[in-house]
């Protein structure tokens, strides 16, 4: 598999992943696309907010410390595993294009690649079922799907035709770490193939506990910042936000007349270009400093059962015997096997016999490891 692309032949659900099958994505820039106020240019169509309960949970962490991270800069490239599911009709049409699959993780990439992340997919899989394709109307169905062929330590991505909720049309659910549910869902016109360039990156900032800029379960924002650490978002340097859902004009300008909360008479200043906010999906252009930092200390802390190896390439050893892209022990029984039915795998040291010699070749390429 070339680097930056995902396999052309990638397995139907059910199948078994294999190490090496991970695209590692290389910077995009950020197209903006025409800004419109249009449902499928909305922000509000994630519908994710914390519930009391959760909100609890999330100040817990943050006393805890949970949220807190080392310097960005300190560190090198972090590595976030993915598989996408591409859901398509029962018969195998339909679904998201390749292309448009591909530019949604260059585009979510982009956004992600000043804290230092590497978003990697491991895997793309299909769902073939026309239920799922065009028939998600409600949380409950939108969580089945979620709740279908999971790949551990990796964030699932569900990317399918139609999803709605209540009634609304939706461009993606998430989930934080506290979730009873989790992974991700997509609506394909909410990724590239609709020329939206920031739902995506929304819904994994939620995934490590980005909450949107206006959040209030936790409490409201004053204006003046002076309760940032613990209120809204819990960050302090996206400023308070009244909700900017439909307040927001082709020139990514805020035209609300929200008051502050706090009555300080200050006015507010709401983060346009925040990707977290509800502002236009085409003015989303950007994670803060403290974002990228919450990214980082959850990733650390409470998302700890990513797997980065499941992005490692497969292993390209002729000791690999049973060919799972690996060097086990297993491998040893499978030369066995191999030398005993005369598979050409046994030729260890590919000199066109296979006799003892090859088993000491097996050791030798096996402790060599992989290349």
């Amino acid at each position: 598999m070339a680097p930056g692309r995902f396999a052309s032949g990638a397995d139907d659900e059910g199948s078994t992943n294999m190490p090496g099958r991970a695209a590692t994505l290389s910077i995009a820039a950020v197209a903006l696309a025409s800004a419109t106020t249009s449902a499928a240019q909305l922000g509000a169509s994630c519908p994710l907010a914390l519930t009391p309960a959760q909100a609890l949970e999330a100040r817990a962490n943050l006393e805890a410390g949970l949220y807190d991270a080392p310097p960005i800069a300190s560190l090198g490239t972090t590595v976030i595993p993915i598989v996408a599911h591409v859901v398509r009709r029962s018969d195998g049409t339909g679904g998201l294009s390749q292309v448009d699959l591909d530019q949604s993780f260059l585009d979510a990439q982009a956004h992600f690649t000043p804290g230092g992340f590497e978003l990697c997919v491991a895997d793309v899989l299909f769902i073939d079922d026309d239920g799922f394709y065009s028939g998600i109307d409600s949380m409950a169905e939108l969580d089945t799907l979620r709740s279908t062929n999971p790949v551990q330590g990796a964030i699932n991505i569900y990317f399918t035709e139609e999803l709605s909720s209540g009634g609304s049309t939706i461009c993606g659910m998430s989930s934080f770490t506290f979730s009873s549910v989790q992974g991700i869902v997509v609506r394909n016109a909410c990724t590239a193939a609709g020329s939206n360039t920031s739902t995506l990156a929304h819904e994994i900032g939620h995934y490590f506990d980005l909450f949107h800029t206006h959040e209030n379960a936790l409490g409201t924002e004053c204006v003046d910042g002076s309760n940032c650490t613990t209120n809204g978002d819990q960050l302090c340097d996206t400023p308070a936000d009244p909700n900017v859902l439909g307040e927001v004009d082709t020139s990514c300008t805020w035209f609300g007349s929200a008051s502050d909360p706090c009555g300080s008479g200050l006015p507010f200043d709401p983060p346009v270009f925040n990707l977290m906010s509800y502002s236009t999906t085409a003015c989303r252009q950007q994670f803060t400093p403290q974002q990228l930092g919450r990214v980082l200390a959850t990733l650390t802390n409470l998302r700890t059962d990513l797997d980065p190896a499941l992005c490692e390439p497969a292993c390209d050893s002729p000791a690999d015997a049973n060919a799972d892209g690996e060097l086990t022990p297993a491998d040893f029984n499978a030369w066995i096997l191999a030398f005993n039915t005369n598979d050409p795998i046994a030729d260890q040291n590919a000199d066109g016999l296979i006799n003892p010699s090859d088993f000491n070749a097996w050791i030798l390429n096996y402790n060599a490891g992989c290349p």
